[in-house]
């Protein structure tokens, strides 16, 4: 492939997270489009965002834009609902409302939807803290199972689910299940940043699973730290080692997403990464 084709491809992945710096989607859209993003994740943390797409002429608009600027979109579900509370009728709320993002994705155009599995209760005991997973396993694999399930099938069709690594992601029962359920439409979030700040056995085992299912690794967020907590840092000003990340990430399909925040540090990002995505010296 041309030198120039592959930068073109390239671009045509590399995108931002936007947050609290728009309260508009159609001006986020614009934005990416004036700096050279070829994608945008849309946070829903942004109550604008998540009231935008769930109003159908809005998302008609959106998704019309969207193509009219070449921008590939994606969107962040809100965080905090966990897949590991155990109740099954809040587990029913909880996929009733991923469900319906999908479908509003669908007509929105977006075609990542990110997700987290959530967080589970950890109780502080005299020998040591203990998850309740780990008393009732069978319980949490079956529950965690039927729920990935029923939204791989409701995906078919729709948006491509990406499951983040980070929470109850680093379960051991929850890489079996991964094993076993993705494909189609249900992936994976490679966030780099999450990656870097685990002990090296730790991060050699995430680094397999995703390794295991290149083709699933449908979405990523690029960012820095220093080794020891997630600190969402422009790329170059911390010390994970983004090129190894990158090239692995390019063996993918993932759509490659600067998650650092507000759009200022995005821009400064995009000047250190470019370079390693494109193939010349740089970072």
């Amino acid at each position: 492939m041309h030198p120039d084709s592959v930068r073109t491809a390239v671009s045509r992945r590399f995108g931002l997270q936007v947050l609290f710096d728009f309260d508009d989607i159609a001006e986020a859209l614009r934005f990416a489009a004036a700096h050279g993003f070829g994608v945008l994740e849309l946070n829903l943390g942004n109550l604008d965002f998540s009231h935008g797409l769930a109003d159908a002429r809005t998302r008609r608009g959106i998704r019309s834009l969207a193509g009219q600027l070449g921008i590939r979109l994606a969107a962040h579900a809100i965080e905090g609902p966990s897949l590991f509370v155990p109740d099954r009728a809040v587990m029913r709320d909880t996929v009733r409302t991923l469900k319906r993002l999908l479908d509003r994705a669908e007509s929105a155009g977006i075609e990542n939807v990110v997700m987290h599995l959530g967080f589970e209760m950890f109780y502080a005991c005299r020998d040591r803290g203990h998850h309740p997973h780990e008393h009732y396993p069978e319980f949490y694999e079956q529950l965690l199972g039927d729920a990935l399930a029923n939204l791989k099938s409701h995906a078919a069709g729709r948006a491509r689910l990406c499951i983040e690594n980070v929470g109850g992601f680093r379960f051991g029962f929850v890489h079996r299940l991964l094993d076993r359920l993705l494909g189609g439409n249900l992936g994976l979030c490679y966030d780099v940043g999450h990656n870097a700040i685990l002990a090296p056995a730790a991060r050699r085992t995430e680094a397999s699973l995703y390794a295991r299912h290149r083709g699933q690794v449908f979405h990523s967020h690029l960012h820095d730290n220093h080794g020891r907590q997630d600190e969402h840092l422009v790329p170059g000003q911390g010390t994970a080692n983004l090129r190894s990340y990158l090239r692995f990430l390019l063996t993918t399909p993932a759509l490659l997403v600067l998650e650092v925040r507000p759009k200022e540090a995005a821009l400064a990002g995009r000047e250190h990464l470019l370079p390693m995505l494109q193939g010349r010296r740089g970072g």
